[in-house]
């Protein structure tokens, strides 16, 4: 959605944020709404224990947080932090809904883009209910090539910078579970990782989920 963006984001106020800057707080009221131009942002909560709780991730060419954009809540419901060097457009929540829904065309990219994120989410939720650590991570690895890759192919790279941690943080597993299952998966050729890059090889993952229903299914935006 990036490209149907270009328009606002050119007469909007950017800033650049260095990783592991926050960008917004827990709670706090935004001025404007955020369109990430460049970098990830990770989106997560803190616990009564004091543990972090990765939500999800934006990329380039998503905004947040939606929920306050829309009305739907007073504030943001969690802390957003930029996960690599950062660039974000700052507008009124007004102006972006307005832009977006001006011509059919935005309308339309819009529209695909919540469907895209609730499609998505549903297989987050899935991943979440399995009572197995194997397949927590699997439905996980899924739904992380269909929700961020763009670029389909038996091996599907994952455009996101992640560690032990942030997959233990994602799946609600310790590091070392975390740590044990990947690999294994990596010696069963489904994953391959270095410097905290992964590429999946989806006939093999799609082989472990046992669900046909989900071959060809495109939720990549």
């Amino acid at each position: 959605m990036l490209n149907q963006l270009q328009p606002l984001i050119k007469r909007s106020l950017t800033r650049r944020f260095s990783a592991g800057s926050t960008i917004l707080y827990q709670g706090e009221a935004p001025r404007s709404a955020c369109v990430l131009v460049k970098g990830i942002v990770r989106v997560f909560s803190i616990s009564s224990q004091g543990d972090e709780q990765i939500v999800t991730f934006h990329i380039a060419g998503e905004f947040f947080p939606s929920s306050w954009i829309f009305d739907k809540a007073p504030g943001t419901l969690f802390f957003y932090e930029a996960v690599t060097d950062c660039e974000v457009a700052f507008c009124s929540r007004t102006e972006l809904v307005e832009f977006m829904t001006a011509t059919p065309e935005r309308n339309k990219a819009l529209l695909d883009y919540f469907t895209t994120n609730y499609a998505a989410w549903m297989i987050r939720v899935n991943a979440l209910e399995q009572p197995k650590a194997r397949d927590k991570l699997t439905y996980t690895l899924y739904y992380l090539c269909q929700r961020y890759s763009q670029e389909p192919g038996k091996m599907v790279k994952i455009p996101l910078t992640l560690t032990h941690q942030n997959f233990a943080s994602l799946v609600g597993l310790t590091r070392e579970t975390i740590a044990i299952e990947m690999n294994k998966l990596k010696r069963e050729g489904v994953i391959d990782y270095k410097q905290r890059e992964y590429s999946v090889n989806t006939e093999k993952l799609f082989d472990l989920l046992g669900e046909d229903s989900f071959r060809g299914l495109s939720i990549g935006s």
